[in-house]
């Protein structure tokens, strides 16, 4: 029988999965309190997390990911921002429109790993296309977004403009959720389409029978778009147009009052790419870690594997070490022995389910007890 490492391996070995920021690292940043002695354990995913987490100069992060394709996109993004000033680097990963990224990729390039140039160079033209788009994520939403841009055009110009809240919810509640609107979420957000498009089996593997795919992320979409400015929020945003704004909502690593603050941490912070399984190198690493930023690997692991997991991290982290994890439609109960290991707060993860722009997660927050 495949291991779950095998099945993740065999889907996402020679592609990007998730190439921009599906994540608000907003949460993470709360959760972890991190400072400046801190060795970070963080999922590398799209880079993005990574990079906002340097905005509270921790010591040292180490990016982990089964897939290496996802720690080649994080170096690019790196190289790009030590090289380049704010408006370039834009340009150069597909924010603002150009015709040079090749140009710019021959600039940057020398601040890459061998094996992430090696994959660079056989893949210019994703670099040439603008790489934050260019994950089977970001591509089947910019699809769903086309088809959404064409059907209600209108209301789209209008919803992204808002900014008061309770016009945005009349609006919301009188002209954008129409039952037609919600039959198509339906069958746009349904396990099939995931299976067909995404071949991702975090989206559906481990959901529970019980639970809706569509009612879920209907509801959830429905709490962000009564709670959150959607000109503000990068994650909706790009769900509805397809791209990201520049001047308005952007995540934390491309706001440009923070752009600065990245390229020095850069500077002064270690940046450590590792292609692992997560278990695997907890297993055998030797230096504690401090924080704890695993995204949703939970949604990828069965009940025992998830529990396996759990008792590495305990046993790789530091006294009083922060766990962050967040949930996405298979929603992990903390076994009983764990409440005995970790203190987690129930407030702040409700906090944070409630205000993460990234609207479809939960979350876990623990501290790992000292008796």
């Amino acid at each position: 029988m495949n291991s779950p490492n095998d099945i993740l391996q065999s889907t996402y070995a020679n592609r990007i999965s998730y190439s921009g920021p599906n994540e608000d690292s907003r949460s993470e940043l709360k959760a972890l309190n991190i400072n400046e002695n801190d060795n970070i354990l963080c999922v590398t995913g799209g880079g993005d997390r990574v990079l906002s987490l340097l905005l509270d100069k921790p010591k040292k992060i180490t990016a982990i990911d089964l897939n290496p394709c996802q720690n080649h996109l994080l170096e690019l993004k790196k190289a790009g921002i030590q090289e380049l000033n704010y408006e370039n680097f834009l340009k150069f990963i597909g924010i603002l429109p150009c015709n040079k990224r090749l140009h710019t990729y021959n600039k940057v390039k020398h601040h890459l790993s061998k094996e992430a140039e090696s994959f660079w160079t056989e893949n210019t033209k994703t670099i040439k296309r603008g790489a934050i788009f260019e994950g089977a994520f970001e591509k089947h939403f910019k699809l769903i977004s086309a088809i959404i841009k064409t059907i209600r055009p209108s209301k789209i110009r209008t919803l992204v403009t808002f900014k008061n809240i309770e016009e945005q919810r009349k609006f919301v509640e009188q002209k954008w959720n129409t039952p037609a609107w919600k039959h198509f979420l339906h069958f746009l957000t349904s396990e099939s389409i995931f299976r067909l498009f995404l071949k991702d089996p975090g989206f559906y593997q481990h959901v529970p029978q019980q639970v809706s795919i569509p009612k879920y992320l209907i509801s959830r979409m429905d709490h962000s778009l009564m709670n959150h400015l959607i000109l503000e929020n990068f994650f909706m945003t790009f769900l509805l147009t397809g791209k990201y704004n520049p001047e308005h909502g952007l995540p934390l690593y491309l706001e440009k009052k923070n752009y600065p603050a990245i390229k020095d941490a850069l500077n002064n912070s270690i940046i450590e790419t590792v292609t692992s399984p997560l278990e695997t190198y907890l297993d055998r690493l030797e230096t504690k870690i401090d924080k704890f930023s695993i995204s949703d690997v939970s949604a990828y692991l069965n009940e025992e594997n998830f529990i396996s997991l759990l008792n590495s991290i305990h046993s790789a982290g530091n006294e009083n070490c922060i766990l962050c994890m967040r949930h996405f439609i298979t929603k992990r109960r903390i076994p009983d022995l764990f409440k005995s290991k970790f203190i987690f707060d129930p407030a702040l993860e409700e906090e944070l389910g409630n205000s993460d722009m990234s609207f479809v997660y939960s979350f876990n927050v623990g501290v790992k007890c000292t008796n």
